[in-house]
């Protein structure tokens, strides 16, 4: 079980560097041993330099360095808040939580809140008679040191505060977690187990579903876990469902080859984390999903903003040349186990389907389209030339039915894939 228990702290620890109180915290207690061991390091500090550094001058740095960063961090949240509600009614609900676990973000209102913390803490000592003379010059020099990277975050704070929430910016994050997701599940394309293609031919007839006890999606499969049981109850496993897959307490999530017990089945149950959302992490598929429709809201009649469907279809022939490309990891880690691959098909559909639905006839798409999926033809991959073809022919009958011009029906024609 190491393998399982090193990918539940890995979980924990995904999700916990996610939440910006956990950050914050981080910062704060950093903040309060700093400030702490300011009191004992000051015996190492010569007899003559304090001299040379005004009594209250490190006193005047806290009061400024407190109040300031107390009205920068109110300001900051009041800023993020903003951007949030911006990207849920421009670009997309499901970008927001992007935007909420965004690194730079977190960092910058986390190093405000400990910068905070550290003054308003090193002034209780202070005030308190903690400091001696050589204590006072530590607490100096340290805070010279926060204003130092007070000063590194804040300009990379402003720069970083004149793209959030922006279309291309919240787009850009999209596309990376989504690549992140495409070239790791294109590495492994069944997780590391055996290739499970034809659901009919593949699972025995015999063998035993285990049904969901939960209602949710699935958020992340516990591969090693499924492992450590299928070695030692001696089973072999077929999973059905995927991250992003939508069940029920009537889905069935795997079949065992043979009766398990009550134990077994809730131990198997427990390697599936089902939650009320689908995430980005082994969910490649939401990832083109919330693509899509960023370039649907983009193409509606009260947006009409055509420029952000093009670069979304860039963004999604992209994505999935880089997955076509990617070389797959050679061999079979779980032997007694066996997963569904994605398909292209799906993949198709996820990022290109919305598109066609609702980008309404306008013309530079459809020649954007016809270009895309020209694109994805001529990659060395048979299930991509077969779906591009297919696409190509679906987006010439979508514009023919809104193009009324024959010249501008016959720009689209020479461009479909034959």
């Amino acid at each position: 079980m190491k393998g399982s228990f090193i990918f539940q702290i890995r979980l924990l620890f995904l999700r916990a560097n996610k939440l910006l109180w956990v950050k914050a915290t981080y910062f704060a207690l950093l903040a309060i041993v700093t400030a702490i061991a300011s009191i004992y390091l000051g015996e190492f500090v010569p007899f003559d330099i304090f001299q040379k550094i005004g009594a209250d001058t490190v006193d005047t740095i806290l009061n400024i360095l407190a109040s300031s960063m107390l009205a920068v961090t109110t300001f900051s949240l009041t800023t993020v808040v903003s951007a949030y509600a911006a990207a849920t009614s421009s670009v997309t609900p499901r970008a927001t939580k992007l935007l909420m676990e965004d690194s730079t973000a977190q960092n910058a209102l986390s190093t405000f809140i400990g910068s905070f913390i550290f003054s308003l803490i090193a002034i209780i000592f202070l005030n308190s008679g903690m400091y001696d003379q050589r204590g006072r010059v530590v607490l100096f020099v340290v805070t010279l040191g926060v204003i130092a990277i007070i000063l590194v975050t804040l300009i990379r704070w402003i720069e970083h505060l004149s793209r959030l929430g922006r279309v291309g910016e919240t787009s850009e994050l999209v596309e990376g977690v989504t690549e992140r997701a495409l070239l790791e599940r294109a590495r492994e394309p069944y997780l590391g187990a055996n290739p499970l293609v034809d659901r009919e031919l593949d699972i025995p007839e015999n063998a035993v579903p285990v049904r969901s006890d939960q209602t949710g999606n699935i958020q992340y499969i516990d591969i090693e876990k499924l492992d450590h049981l299928s070695r030692d109850r001696d089973l072999d496993l077929y999973v059905v469902s995927l991250p992003g897959d939508f069940v029920s307490v009537t889905s069935v999530l795997v079949y065992a080859d043979k009766p398990v017990s009550n134990e077994t089945r809730r131990d198997l149950l427990g390697a599936f984390i089902i939650g009320h959302e689908r995430n980005f992490e082994q969910d490649p598929r939401f990832g083109l999903c919330v693509l899509a429709e960023i370039a649907a809201r983009a193409l509606s009649a009260a947006v009409n903003d055509y420029g952000t469907g093009i670069d979304i279809i860039n963004r999604g022939v992209r994505l999935l040349t880089k997955y076509a490309q990617e070389e797959r990891r050679p061999g079979v880690k779980h032997e007694r186990i066996w997963v569904p691959p994605l398909t292209v098909s799906n993949l198709f559909s996820d990022i290109f389907s919305p598109i066609l639905r609702d980008e309404g006839g306008i013309m530079a798409i459809d020649i954007k389209l016809l270009k895309a999926f020209a694109a994805l033809h001529g990659l060395d991959n048979g299930q991509f030339k077969e779906e591009a073809r297919k696409y190509s022919r679906q987006c010439y009958e979508h514009a023919s039915r809104t193009v009324v011009l024959d010249e501008d029906k016959e720009v689209l024609k020479k461009l479909v894939i034959d």
